[in-house]
């Protein structure tokens, strides 16, 4: 119990948290390094991940920088109001997409591509970020801590909906079992009235990991 408490008191230090923010940060940052090099790594969403390569490819990062800049922004801003960082919206998407997008179309591919370099970046990117928040969360009047909260934490989720059709069509282009399976995936969901989205994902990573079991197809091949 004393060894117990010890941690939590350990877990609930700011300086605590600066680290924590500087360790997950400087992790995904170099996934990021990672997938431009070996076309794997990414911890972003599979939508923020196509747009990613998609810029990659065309050498234009303004809608991936836009769209992802608005979500490191709110769920920087939404971590000390509700007093819970979104990983997802903020370091996933903003930190493992935007800003390695902003700093490529600023000619700093290096900090991106090396992947020693790409560590130390990231790590500093959660210093800043660690220390932003901790600012606003000081900043912010008592008795505030639930202001915009069902806005906020619910806007990606309505977002995310939208991203099924695409999904679709690009596992239609990637092989020909992963579309079916991700069209097979998503009429279940909208039986269901869910968001298609999530069985779009799964069932074309189950209906085209079969199919390369059976031979049926060699991704990338």
């Amino acid at each position: 119990m004393e060894y117990t408490g010890r941690a939590e008191k350990l877990l609930m230090k700011e300086n605590s948290f600066i680290i924590f923010m500087m360790m997950i940060c400087s992790g995904v940052f170099a996934g990021t390094s990672i997938f431009i090099e070996y076309h794997t790594g990414s911890f972003s969403t599979t939508s923020v991940t196509v747009m990613l390569s998609e810029a990659l490819q065309t050498g234009s990062f303004a809608a991936l920088i836009g769209y992802t800049g608005g979500f490191l922004m709110a769920r920087v801003l939404e971590g000390p109001l509700v007093g819970i960082l979104d990983i997802g919206g903020a370091v996933m998407t903003g930190v493992g997409a935007g800003l390695p997008g902003l700093f490529m179309s600023m000619g700093y591919r290096v900090l991106v591509e090396n992947f020693a370099l790409s560590l130390i970046t990231g790590a500093l990117i959660g210093l800043v970020l660690g220390a932003v928040i901790l600012l606003v969360r000081k900043l912010m009047p008592g008795g505030y801590g639930s202001m915009g909260t069902d806005i906020m934490v619910g806007a990606g989720n309505v977002i995310g909906e939208w991203f099924g059709p695409i999904l679709l069509v690009m596992a239609a282009q990637f092989d020909l079992y992963t579309g079916v399976g991700a069209m097979i995936g998503a009429i279940i969901c909208h039986r269901r009235k869910t968001p298609i989205i999530g069985g779009t994902v799964l069932g074309a990573m189950i209906v085209g990991y079969l199919a390369y079991l059976l031979g049926l197809t060699t991704f990338g091949g």
